[in-house]
């Protein structure tokens, strides 16, 4: 049975089911699953993999040994970043976000300063 800390884990990473040793993490996109599989192979690093071919989403799961954690969630955070959609797409769409924050915080402080005098 999952505890409570499971239910709510939002993160692609979990404790392995039956080794305390060991941490789970699961890839539901192929391409971040077979980069995340280079950037481990590239540290050294050994781990276990596993496709679950009865879920009709096909997900990957690493097992990988506990001790490395830390080095090993730089990895996955990096595999994901890499095949992760921006979250605004366009260039131009970009600039006009950051312009008219921009004029936000100037009015902002500008107002500040002369509310002071």
């Amino acid at each position: 049975m999952m505890d409570l800390e499971e239910q709510f884990n939002f993160t692609n990473k979990r404790a392995h089911p039956t080794n305390q040793f060991k941490v789970v993490y699961r890839f539901l996109k192929r391409e971040q699953a077979e980069t995340f599989s280079i950037f481990l192979v590239d540290e050294n690093i050994e781990f276990e993999v596993q496709v679950d071919e009865d879920d009709p989403r096909k997900p990957t799961y690493f097992g990988v040994a506990k001790i490395l954690e830390k080095k090993v969630d730089r990895l996955n955070y990096l595999a994901i970043g890499k095949h992760r959609e921006k979250f605004i797409p366009t260039a131009p769409m970009r600039w006009i976000v950051i312009v008219i924050s921009a004029v936000i915080m100037f009015l902002a402080v500008y107002g500040a300063l002369k509310s002071d005098g």
